[in-house]
């Protein structure tokens, strides 16, 4: 009896003793010291798949639970990753770093593996979700329309293009997860079909990436990555935002892991109203009506060395263009439908060969379809009738293939790491408007850069590109970047690109003959090619203990452009005048900007902003004087204040648009230049949370300076879908209203 009596003491000693030594993890702000409830943490034994999940407490404490040797990742919103080694039944506090400047941020464009935006050679600048909830972007025209040196335009029909330092959006590249996006009307991707409610952060790299990504690369590229759930058991979001002027837009998503392997599906609905900016209209708007449908999906497997991950991706968007009722009856109109559906399938492939030796692979199949279908509207009768003429019924289909693998080292220890890779693209487009109704064109390339660390602090990067396009002939195109960190809180980067950019389907090959458009095919194109400078310059303060940051950018460009695409009048004896795409023998762009960034962590965030492009278009080969351009500034301010005793968040976002020159193509080569007046645009929100930080909710006011027209002064309208009264840059002030909801184990 007694030896029982003693072997339950032994056991309760035991039982008491093991639970005495369960350890605690305390995760802490390291900026404020102040604990960060509702984290995500992850533990993972060293050696296996084992993998448990949890959420911080609301004093920011976590049991640690790991019976050996562990890696632990947390993870929480506005804060970097924090991953490290734990051993059990051990206290730790363990200190997360906040998202403070832009420096702070983990890239991936140009680079094996993830990498701080301040550790790369690019000029790299990240938008996070935290950015992009505070603005209540839905789009990535949104996001990106408060830039410096970076214009967003409109067109009622083509939807909204960019410009980036003085180039046009056909020398932009713009990817999702690394795949290029393909559908380009009018030269540009539309933006405003680019939704947001699945993105993690944008990456724009301000620079020519010529010798990585090729042809559309000449004035940077804009990396758009996705959200991957990749510490949490699951997660689920739920999104709204509605406008007073009609609009609405609803998704969701949730996000699964177990063990190795991870889920995630996403999904969007987006209604537009239209609006009219005439008051005195009859029933055509010029904002036009639209409604899209997106689905994102994707299944990863991770392992110790590998990744694979497969993405699928669809948007459906249907735009109504409603006529006017015609005279004299006023009792028939013409409507005309445009629908676009744009699907792609992405598959990725990364493996570590060794500690710093890796190979990435990547294939993709995009398609992308655009409609257009007209029908005779009959108010008495209330019919709709299809309209089967060639002016009336059109459609593009465009089709791409893309792989790509990449080969190299990355480890800033070693005095010689290197990329080299393959870059295989081939494209179709089959269409009515097409020269013969089908084309194709394909463009294959071997690159290799190397990086030459002298010191810590001292990098070179050459780097070289050779391509064949079956269309046109292709340059070698060589590079170098410099980044060299002069001193603890200043760095330097300097490049140099041979830029070149082939020519487009469309641009070698449309045909567009109609009532009022006459597009006429030009196969004999050159390609774009020029030399490209950037120099920029980063001054920023300790960010490991102050409260107070500071953060000051200078950077300068010119980029001297030879044999530049773009659509010229040359008949305009004929009804409607005869338009072509021609090359220019110069077009040159010079500029600059600076930036000042100051945080009072956490209750004050201020960004002010200056820029200037200046540009220059001739035919003559002689070389340009700086009197000669033509001079764009911008300017913006934005500023945020955290109001403790509410918990409210104050957000302001103002930019100055100067005068925006541009240049059209007269019939005898001539360059006619006119501007679009200068206009201002304010917004205003507040931001509150709830639900322990798992609601957002956010007020506010868009475009308070109300604008809608803004006047062209000197501009012709010698280009289809332009007007010398005015740009179409916003349709009025808006109220909105933005509610998000998360929840994650």
């Amino acid at each position: 009896m007694k030896s029982n009596i003693l072997a339950i003491l032994l056991i309760l000693f035991a039982l008491l003793n093991l639970k005495g030594q369960t350890g605690k993890i305390i995760v802490i702000d390291s900026k404020s010291k102040e604990t960060i409830p509702f984290a995500h943490v992850c533990f993972e034994e060293i050696g296996t798949s084992n993998k448990l999940y949890h959420v911080s407490d609301k004093d920011g404490i976590v049991i640690n639970t790991c019976k050996s040797k562990s890696i632990v990742a947390i993870t929480f919103m506005g804060y970097q990753t924090l991953i490290d080694t734990v051993k059990p039944n051990k206290d730790y506090t363990l200190e997360l770093l906040p998202h403070i400047f832009d420096l702070d941020q983990v890239i991936v464009t140009g680079s094996f593996k993830p990498i701080k935006a301040d550790q790369s050679i690019y000029n790299v600048k990240v938008l996070d979700n935290r950015l992009i909830e505070q603005k209540a972007a839905t789009n990535l025209s949104d996001i990106l329309k408060d830039e410096v040196n970076i214009q967003v335009t409109n067109d009622p029909n083509l939807g909204s293009g960019l410009k980036l330092k003085g180039l046009s959006g056909n020398n932009v590249k713009i990817l999702i997860d690394g795949v290029p996006v393909i559908g380009r009307m009018g030269g540009n991707v539309d933006l405003s079909q680019l939704n947001l409610y699945n993105v993690d952060h944008i990456e724009v790299v301000e620079g020519p990436m010529s010798v990585v990504y090729g042809s559309n690369a000449l004035a940077g590229a804009i990396n758009i990555i996705t959200k991957e759930n990749l510490h949490s058991t699951y997660n689920s979001t739920f999104n709204s935002y509605s406008e007073s002027i009609g609009k609405i837009n609803i998704n969701a998503s949730t996000s699964f892991n177990k063990e190795k392997n991870s889920f995630s599906v996403a999904s969007g609905y987006n209604y537009f109203n239209g609006v009219s900016l005439d008051k005195d209209t009859n029933r055509s708007q010029q904002w036009k009506p639209k409604e899209q449908y997106n689905i994102d999906s994707y299944y990863a497997r991770n392992t110790e060395k590998s990744k694979i991950k497969y993405q699928v991706s669809l948007m459906h968007e249907r735009l109504l263009d409603k006529g006017d009722q015609l005279s004299p009856s006023f009792v028939k109109a013409t409507d005309s439908w445009y629908r676009t559906l744009r699907l792609t399938n992405r598959l990725e492939y990364n493996h570590k060969i060794d500690s710093n030796l890796y190979i990435n692979m990547l294939g993709s199949y995009s398609f992308f379809n655009r409609e257009k279908l007209s029908y005779y509207k009959d108010f008495i009768a209330n019919t709709s009738v299809q309209i089967n003429d060639n002016d009336s019924r059109d459609t593009t289909i465009f089709r791409a293939f893309t792989y790509r693998v990449i080969f190299g080292n990355q480890n800033p220890d070693k005095k010689l790491n290197f990329l080299s890779g393959a870059d295989l693209n081939y494209e179709t487009v089959i269409g009515s408007k097409i020269q013969d109704e089908k084309q194709a064109i394909g463009d294959y390339a071997l690159f290799t850069s190397l990086v030459l660390n002298f010191s810590n602090k001292l990098s070179l990067q050459p780097g070289l590109r050779a391509a064949k396009n079956t269309n046109s002939q292709v340059p070698l195109v060589p590079s170098i970047n410099l980044k060299w960190n002069v001193s603890s809180f200043l760095n330097l980067r300097a490049s140099y690109t041979r830029g070149f950019r082939t020519p487009t389907l469309k641009e070698l090959y449309i045909k567009f003959n109609d009532s009022s458009h006459n597009l006429e095919p030009n196969d004999s194109l050159d390609s774009e090619w020029g030399h490209n400078f950037d120099l920029s310059f980063n001054i920023n303060t300790d960010k490991t203990e102050k409260i107070h940051f500071s953060n000051v950018e200078f950077e300068i460009f010119y980029n001297r452009m030879h044999n530049k695409i773009d659509l010229a009048v040359v008949d305009t004896i004929k009804k409607p005048a005869v338009y072509k795409y021609v090359n220019i023998s110069n077009y040159n762009t010079i500029g600059g900007k600076i930036s000042f960034k100051y945080n009072f962590y956490t209750y004050f965030d201020l960004g002010v902003g200056f820029g200037e492009t200046g540009t220059y278009a001739s035919f003559s080969k002689v070389n340009e004087s700086i009197n000669k351009y033509k001079f764009s500034p911008e300017a913006n301010i934005n500023f945020s204040i955290f109001v403790q005793r509410f918990n409210i968040k104050i957000i302001t976002n103002y930019k100055y648009f100067g005068e925006n020159w541009q240049f059209n193509i007269g019939e005898n080569k001539e360059i006619k230049t006119g501007y679009m007046d200068s206009y201002q645009n304010l917004d205003i929100s507040l931001m509150k949370k709830f639900l322990k930080n798992r609601m957002t909710v956010t007020i506010g006011a868009k475009n308070i300076t109300n604008n809608k027209l803004i006047k062209n002064t000197g501009r012709t309208s010698d280009t289809p879908h332009s007007s010398a009264e005015g740009s179409s840059v916003g349709y009025g002030r808006v109220y909105f209203t933005a509610i998000s909801f998360n929840i994650s184990k």
